[in-house]
């Protein structure tokens, strides 16, 4: 047989065993991962004390990359929400707009919290504002629910420092990029936010009873500890790490001064800028529950320690894959066979886009795709920032499509009592919709940056 099919062979049977075995088998992706990188090690010829050695210094180098990053990310998260400053958020901007504003309003608000709260938390605490509300003019309950969920769902794959895209980033070697992944992660979020909401809107009408409007009054019930905060201290250790981390990659390009570079790089560096912000959160928002900051870094670590395992996997399976011929062979292919370099993107969000369908999660999605694509990556002629594309397109897969199998899903039921069958007809078809514009976006940002 020919060398180069039986490597297809070999690497093609172990993403089907991946896929058979999150979605049909259930197994858990950090045990599928590591046994399809022996799979694929050994199949390729790779000694088994070799292809043991690659699998640890894949994982550990993955975990020195960004497993760090995921427990501060995640800690600033618990801080937020403890801390009653994501809920602040949400009732500042729910009760100081206009009815009409509303629905937006609640989609804005997912996108924000979004980004450092996982979406499944994040939706269970600020679902329960939207359902003590007064009925808003012309939107639905449901609809307000499903604006909220769409918001922080795109966030949350898009979006670093929330693990899926953190991994992914890792994973393809673009670590020094973060602040590019951001920064046009954040243009692409604004066409699918409008989208989104026009979707909604439509929706509305379509699938659930409009509530007759009522006075705008004490809409919001407020805990003593939400109305503690103000909403700048808590928007601020919420904005700060993007503005630093996004700095830190940009400034670079603006400024000459040598000592600055470095300065900005410091702070700009992922690690200090999640640090800094979880420390300035604690000191702005959390300062009476000083006993409880253990408890809550101790809360973090539980959260995270399941997505750091899976992403070390991830870059074991990665690792392997790269010691394999694939990367010459596919490099070779490529070269020959004239496929344009924009070809990636569809690449990536197709294959995403399967394993998320397959096996329901999206944070799963992003690790092993970005596992399998990062051998290829330096075949493709890429400038920085549409190698942090790539990042964006794998998210917009992994958003691709939200159904049954998938826990948010059912949190997005649960939590916002909205029926299966509509939330099939409505909540499913969106993350359908916020998946592909994601990709278009991604080709118009590649076509403007090249």
């Amino acid at each position: 047989m020919n060398s180069a099919i039986y490597l297809f062979f070999i690497i093609g049977s172990a993403i089907a065993f991946i896929i058979i075995a999150c979605a049909r088998l259930k197994w858990h992706p950090m045990l599928v991962l590591l046994t399809a990188a022996l799979f694929v090690g050994i199949g390729c010829g790779i000694s088994p004390k070799q292809t043991i050695e690659t699998i640890l210094s894949g994982a550990g180098s993955i975990f020195a990359s960004i497993g760090f990053l995921i427990i501060l990310g995640s800690f600033l998260g618990e801080v937020l929400e403890r801390s009653g400053a994501a809920a602040r958020i949400a009732s500042e901007l729910i009760n100081s707009s206009q009815q009409a504003r509303v629905p937006y309003l609640t989609h804005a608000l997912g996108l924000l919290v979004g980004i450092p709260v996982f979406c499944d938390a994040g939706f269970i605490l600020l679902s329960r504002l939207i359902h003590s509300m007064q009925m808003v003019e012309g939107s639905s309950v449901a609809a307000l629910q499903l604006s909220l969920g769409t918001g922080l769902y795109a966030s949350h794959v898009l979006i670093p420092p929330t693990p899926g895209p953190m991994a992914a980033t890792g994973n393809l070697g673009l670590q020094n990029q973060l602040g590019w992944v951001i920064l046009l992660g954040l243009i692409v979020l604004i066409p699918v936010a409008i989208l989104t909401s026009m979707f909604i809107r439509k929706m509305d009408k379509q699938l659930f009873a409009i509530d007759p409007p009522a006075r705008k009054t004490d809409s919001v019930t407020e805990s003593s500890k939400v109305q503690e905060q103000t909403l700048l201290s808590s928007l601020i250790p919420l904005l700060l790490p993007l503005l630093l981390i996004t700095t830190g990659s940009v400034a670079p390009f603006f400024i000459s001064n040598e000592k600055l570079q470095h300065g900005f790089q410091l702070v700009g560096h992922p690690v200090p800028a999640l640090g800094i912000s979880a420390l300035l959160a604690l000191v702005l928002l959390a300062r009476k529950d000083r006993k409880n900051w253990g408890e809550w870094f101790q809360q973090a670590l539980v959260a995270s320690g399941p997505i750091i395992f899976i992403t070390a996997a991830g870059g074991a399976f990665g690792a392997v894959l790269k010691a394999t011929p694939i990367q010459d062979v596919l490099s070779g292919f490529l070269h020959t066979s004239g496929i344009p370099n924009w070809a990636i993107y569809p690449v990536a969000f197709l294959l995403a886009a399967l394993l998320k369908t397959a096996q329901g999660s999206s944070t799963a999605s992003l690790i092993i795709t970005s596992a399998l694509l990062f051998p290829v990556m330096g075949s493709f002629d890429l400038n920085t920032p549409q190698q942090a594309l790539v990042v964006l397109a794998i998210g917009g897969g992994a958003m691709t499509i939200s159904h049954a199998n998938d826990s948010y899903f059912w949190v997005i039921h649960q939590y916002g009592n909205i029926p299966v069958n509509k939330l099939y007809r409505s909540y499913t078809l969106l993350t359908a919709a916020m998946g592909i514009t994601t990709l278009l976006g991604v080709l118009a940002l590649y076509v403007l940056t090249g």
